[in-house]
């Protein structure tokens, strides 16, 4: 199965949760992005994802539904995340931070493994408010019944620098 579709996300950030069952606490899952140093948090049933710019509220999105765990393609991709999603009532809701437009994708109800890919960010440093969005994503979704660990596979540079990092 596979869905295009496009979305928005602000304040640099965009929420993942079934849309049948009580999410989570959005400043929970930001704390615990936050105290790992990744670019994902995840509390109860909520995923929240650190986006790379302060906002695109038109970012094309691939949806992918796989029978198991796809080979790992990094070529292309620019960042890329791994991460627990319970999808227990099968509507997935990817909201904007702040309250902002929600999208929901029809899955199969399922605990999932997802893959969330991001490419066409500007070089570190060069991101402008205001410039033209060329950024683009891909979720994968796969049934994966044991909870593992969030894990960045690929790290866009430039998340350090949104950090303040060195």
């Amino acid at each position: 199965m596979r869905h295009e579709l496009t979305f928005a996300y602000d304040y640099g950030q965009v929420y993942l949760y079934d849309a049948g069952v009580e999410p989570g606490d959005v400043i929970a899952a930001l704390d615990d992005a936050n105290a790992a140093r990744l670019t994902v948090g995840v509390d109860g049933g909520l995923v929240d994802l650190l986006m790379p710019m302060q906002w695109n509220f038109d970012a094309p999105l691939v949806v992918e539904l796989l029978d198991a765990a796809p080979a790992l393609d990094l070529e292309g991709w620019e960042h890329v995340v791994e991460f627990p999603l319970a999808l227990p009532t099968g509507r997935l809701r990817l909201e904007a931070s702040g309250g902002g437009d929600t999208k929901d994708v029809p899955v199969p109800g399922s605990a999932y493994r997802a893959r969330w890919s991001g490419r066409g960010f500007p070089a570190p440093g060069d991101y402008v408010p205001g410039d033209t969005q060329t950024d683009g994503y891909r979720i994968q979704l796969w049934p994966e019944e044991a909870v593992q660990a969030v894990v960045e596979l690929r790290r866009w540079p430039g998340y350090d620098l949104l950090a303040g990092e060195d």
